[in-house]
């Protein structure tokens, strides 16, 4: 590559007369870098105190994570594609080795479906039965199918959404539901009953959800028969003879005789309930119980949708090569909206400590409302013989509503729903709500925590299985009013309160805004601690922060329930008869659902990660 050569010639060589003259040319240089002045440093700036200052100071977060799903198709549809009465076709019921014409040998239908119905990896199916003909042997999964459960879109149903999620925090409270506001606020009893503990009888209470009493605990009781029984008492005993349910029983030393009536009946119009309240005590002061509101965060963008995040602010696909060991996709999500808590204040106005993932299940055009409920306990006055209380929203028990069957069904056809839906905490659960319903706590101000009694949980069925009001000779449809439930709200701890309580008085510097006022003077309250302290608790909450955000990294597992699988609650459609209880199980014809095998609890779980 060759270069131009300029020559120039000197005026000098014109004549002898000429001289070379300069020429100057009229532009200025400036600079905007100055030399430091000489002389000593004055300070010395240590980064580790710089990034920690500014790493407790953001109040940005950014989440990713991953979910794994424990699912199963064990309830799946009576009618249509893939159903029960699929094996009361020709090709589940002939023999494909038989030389006979079709419809000569073969099946009866309870025997087709015993013969063909098959498990596996947790999923309900049957091998084609045309593998002489096509060479294959495909397993295929009845109705609902894999896809409708996955995390990912539906490519066969319009590519629709199965799953939604948010993010949410404690906003306010519910402190008006009959479970937590009567004639006296407190935490509902449902049940009562005569117990020997050392030779002497005593009265045994039953709550809903869980009591979070122990032995030696001061619990005030209001709103029995007698009003002299009314009162403060020490709590001798937590659950039943057997040991079990001690979350759920407790008792107390009030001389009951089997077949006297203590706990006041209040008439709610068509039946009796009680109305009878528990509050704990400490120290003498008295613990308020209500259901806490979630609400869906703000992010950094606060000039779309007014800061709220957005349903298409997150993004769910599948991780590569991840299974869970029912070889079911694992997935990530990741929030892509920076998320801002600053301005915001929990439920008792403290700074945040605590945001909530939230799924929420659609319904795509195959599933029912998503109706929303408690975890209850499986005691007296929530699903015993003799009583049920309707308005119990337990998430077991909670269902839509559906019509006489009609036709000219045999007698041992089922009826009518046997009991009456509980009313559900919400009734059709959307992404698109401004709030939710979270949990059922109880806060005690002179403890200044709030302790979980019970989690929400949603519930849907398939429209198939809870819409089929039609009796299909030979054998009954349903309606089949077991479904599916699942904890929507999953915790993300962001701060962490002090293990210990702080007391202070007028003439104390420094006491929080959400301290709580006795009244007598004095205020109580936790410290907010930075991130990375350890205050006595268990494990030191840390999390990474760079680029001046936090970031937090979840890994979750969203387990699939199924409301009744022994027949406890009367959902069940199953071989059971009427046995007379309350309520009724009339569901006695085939084909039953799957029966439910208990297990003992045989496992461990470790309380923090193995750390190499």
């Amino acid at each position: 590559m060759g270069t131009n050569r300029v020559k120039y010639r000197l005026r000098s060589t014109e004549s002898q007369t000429s001289v070379n003259t300069d020429t100057f040319i009229n532009v200025q240089l400036q600079g905007t870098e100055r030399l430091l002045p000489t002389g000593e440093i004055n300070e010395v700036v240590d980064s580790g105190v710089v990034f920690n200052n500014e790493r407790q100071s953001t109040t940005k977060y950014r989440i990713i994570g991953t979910v794994k799903p424990i699912m199963s198709n064990v309830l799946f549809n009576y009618g249509g594609a893939n159903s029960w009465l699929t094996f009361d076709g020709d090709e589940f019921k002939d023999d494909p080795y038989s030389n006979e014409d079709i419809g000569t040998t073969g099946l009866t239908f309870p025997q087709s479906y015993t013969e063909h119905l098959k498990e596996k990896d947790g999923w309900f199916g049957y091998y084609d039965p045309n593998f002489v003909s096509t060479g294959a042997c495909d397993f295929v999964t009845m109705e609902p199918q894999k896809r409708r459960f996955s995390m990912e879109r539906d490519v066969l149903n319009n590519n629709l959404k199965n799953w939604e999620l948010t993010v949410t925090y404690p906003w306010s409270a519910d402190t008006t539901h009959f479970l937590v506001r009567g004639t006296t606020a407190g935490l509902k009893i449902v049940g009562m009953d005569s117990v020997n503990i050392g030779g002497r009888w005593v009265i045994v209470f039953s709550t809903p959800v869980k009591h979070n009493l122990n032995t030696g605990d001061r619990v005030r009781i209001e709103g029995l028969l007698l009003p002299a029984f009314d009162g403060d008492y020490r709590v001798i005993r937590t659950g039943l003879d057997d040991g079990t349910n001690m979350e759920y029983y407790f008792s107390v030393n009030i001389g009951y005789h089997p077949g006297s009536l203590i706990i006041q009946p209040v008439n709610s119009g068509l039946e009796v309930t009680f109305d009878t309240r528990m509050k704990r005590l400490v120290a003498g002061q008295e613990s308020t119980y209500y259901l806490r509101l979630f609400k869906k965060i703000t992010t950094v963008n606060a000039n779309i949708n007014n800061g709220i995040i957005e349903n298409d602010d997150y993004e769910i696909y599948p991780t590569a090569f991840a299974k869970t060991i029912y070889r079911d996709e694992v997935s990530q999500f990741v929030v892509n909206e920076d998320i801002e808590v600053k301005d915001l204040t929990d439920n008792l106005d403290r700074p945040l400590s605590e945001i909530y993932i939230t799924f929420i299940k659609t319904k795509g055009g195959y599933f029912t409302d998503i109706k929303s409920g408690l975890e209850c306990g499986m005691v007296e006055g929530v699903s015993s013989d003799g009583y049920w209380d309707s308005d119990m929203p337990d998430i077991r028990a909670i269902h839509n509503d559906v019509g006489q069957i009609t036709g000219t069904p045999p007698p041992t056809a089922p009826q009518q729903n046997p009991f009456e839906s509980p009313l559900p905490l919400e009734a059709n659960v959307s992404v698109n709500a401004d709030y939710f319903y979270g949990d059922l706590v109880e806060y005690n101000r002179f403890e200044c925590l709030e302790y979980v009694l019970s989690e929400v949980g949603h519930r849907f069925n398939t429209e198939s299985r809870e819409n089929i009001s039609v009796y299909v000779p030979p054998y009954p449809a349903g309606p089949r009013l077991e479904g599916y439930f699942y904890l929507p709200h999953h915790r993300i701890k962001i701060r962490d309160f002090s293990n210990y309580v702080e007391q202070g008085d007028e003439n104390t510097f420094g006491i929080p805004g959400y301290a709580e006022d006795l009244g007598d003077g004095r205020w109580l309250w936790r410290d907010l601690l930075d991130i990375g302290i350890n205050d006595g608790q268990y494990t030191t909450l840390n999390y990474p922060f760079l680029n001046g955000a936090h970031y937090l990294y979840q890994n979750l597992c969203l387990p699939l329930r199924r409301q009744d699988p022994f027949g406890r609650y009367g959902l069940y459609y199953g071989d059971k008869g009427n046995d007379g209880g309350n309520p009724p199980i009339n569901f006695t014809s085939p084909p039953f659902d799957i029966v439910g095998r208990g297990t003992a609890n045989q496992y461990t779980v470790n309380l923090s990660e193995d750390v190499c």
